[in-house]
């Protein structure tokens, strides 16, 4: 198991960067986007129970869907549910790690030593009947080189919790093996990770042998079930701060795809990773809530949460109440994933103090973004609402807080379930579909920002507001489906009466094209 590797082409893709403004143009926000077009109608829970949302209860969202339900008429599709994740079992017979008696050092001492009794009172401790596994402040830094390509950390038995004392630390050891996991669940279930930092070693790291982007935090592999991380400080990671992975299918063999289910990571702080902050790679029923992900960069794709099967299928995914910024790649992007929420996060590309808040009067440090907040490739499925998005200096693909492309020019969609994209607040970006079907767009609120659609069927774009002094508002071409109740308004915080209604003529077999006097 600790000889694994992942397949390093899934990680060379970066993300999901096509940089649109080759394609559609990328100014985004701008006044004139070098599309030759004008501004359509306007001038110039507790352990053992069930998690989903804050605090394992409910109260992000509704199990029944977050608005009105698109499935009327014949574009119409049905709605996933609101996903949750069972959670471990209460572990409450304690052990506190004696380091005097495994004779274990707590100041930084030899790796391999450190890690091999720390491995041996773990699975003494859990033999004996102990299921919670406490370890004193200290920095335990760990790593045995078991391969050409593997460095081993910490590896836990299955039915326990690991809780690291307030100035605990276990940390790798400086190497130069492309893949390592602090700390390896190693295919067992029903596991809690609670407090503490874990630590990478990125900054001391040999990256001489190759890419090296595989170190991670925490490993949540293979086909596990049941698992915790909260209250954890994850950083320095040469990878991720935390990787989900299940088997793959195989040619002969697709039921050998076997997922890792009912995990949650939450109140944790993800940050100064140079990967991801979190990989999910064939995962069901994943919450991921109430986080500080933040300050991701070095190696594609550099995102804040980064769903990417790779010939695995991610399903019911909730991301809920996490504060992401200065994420080189952008927040979130999914290839694969399927009834993905991401609700009430806050995603702020920069100017952000050390608490996470947004503060307009400090410079911006990660103006060079690749892809932009949220990337949505066109056959994945994702409900994004009641989000912040905030952009300063844009990506490469412009200011797009929402970027929602097929990653093939012209390819078809075939999954029959759509994008909800609802309630959402922009500043200083906006929405881009392109190429794409089955697209239900409502009730946002755009702050100098477009919202800009093209080559779509069965679309519904209903009550979205763009506050915008000047330059283009909504910008459509080529869009089959239904709209109503769209306004702008020239000035950000005007009184009603300064709202403009924009028509746009389209129907399910009649797409609006932005006809004369309008062309582009």
């Amino acid at each position: 198991m600790h000889d694994r590797v992942l397949d390093k082409q899934l990680w060379r893709r970066g993300g999901a960067s096509l940089a649109l403004l080759v394609l559609l143009g990328a100014a985004g926000c701008s006044g004139d986007n070098g599309m030759g077009g004008a501004d359509t109608g306007t001038d110039g829970g507790p352990d053992g129970g069930t998690t989903s949302g804050m605090d394992g209860g409910t109260d992000g969202g509704t199990d029944t869907g977050p608005g009105p339900n698109p499935s009327d008429g014949a574009c119409g599709w049905e709605q996933g549910l609101r996903p949750t994740a069972d959670l471990p079992p209460t572990h409450t017979n304690e052990y506190t790690i004696d380091l005097q008696q495994w004779m274990i050092d707590n100041d930084g001492g030899d790796p391999v030593e450190t890690r091999q009794r720390m491995n041996e009172a773990i699975a003494w401790a859990v033999d004996q009947g102990f299921d919670k596994i406490i370890v004193p402040p200290g920095r335990y830094v760990v790593g045995e080189l078991t391969s050409d390509i593997y460095a081993a950390g910490i590896v836990l038995p299955g039915d326990m919790t690991l809780e690291l004392s307030d100035g605990a630390v276990i940390e790798m050891t400086p190497n130069d093996r492309h893949n390592y996991c602090v700390i390896s669940l190693d295919g067992n279930d029903d596991i809690t990770i609670r407090g503490g930092q874990i630590r990478g070693d990125r900054a001391n790291h040999d990256y001489s042998g190759g890419s090296n982007d595989e170190g991670h935090g925490v490993c949540v592999w293979t086909s596990v079930n049941r698992v915790l991380i909260e209250d954890t400080e994850l950083t320095e990671l040469t990878g991720d701060g935390v990787l989900i992975l299940g088997s793959a299918p195989k040619d002969d063999d697709p039921s050998a795809e076997v997922p890792s289910t009912n995990i949650t990571i939450r109140s944790s702080e993800i940050h100064h990773n140079r990967r991801n902050g979190i990989a999910i790679v064939g995962g069901h029923n994943v919450v991921i809530e109430n986080n500080h992900i933040h300050h991701l960069e070095g190696t594609a794709p550099q995102f804040g949460i980064d769903i990417e099967g790779a010939g695995r299928r991610d399903q019911d995914i909730l991301i809920f109440q996490n504060n992401f910024h200065d994420n080189l790649g952008g927040d979130f992007v999914t290839s694969s994933g399927r009834n993905v929420w991401l609700e009430e996060n806050t995603m702020t590309q920069c100017q952000v103090n050390d608490q996470g808040e947004y503060d307009a009067s400090l410079p911006c440090e990660n103006d060079g973004q690749t892809d932009g907040p949220i990337v949505l490739w066109q056959n994945t499925d994702t409900i994004v609402i009641n989000n912040q998005i905030r952009m300063t200096g844009g990506s490469v693909n412009g200011l797009w807080g929402i970027i929602n492309y097929p990653n093939i020019r012209e390819a078809v969609r075939d999954n029959p379930v759509g994008n909800y994209i609802a309630g959402n607040t922009f500043y200083g970006c906006g929405i881009h579909s392109a190429w794409n079907r089955l697209q239900y767009i409502a009730d946002n609120t755009i702050h100098e920002g477009t919202l800009l659609a093209y080559l779509l069927e069965c679309t519904r774009l209903e009550n979205n507001r763009i506050n915008r002094v000047s330059g283009e508002r909504f910008k459509l071409r080529n869009v089959a489906g239904q709209a109503e109740g769209n306004i702008i308004n020239r000035d950000e915080g005007a009184p009603p009466e300064g709202d403009v209604p924009v028509h746009f003529p389209m129907a399910d077999d009649s797409p609006y094209r932005n006809s004369s006097p309008v062309f582009w």
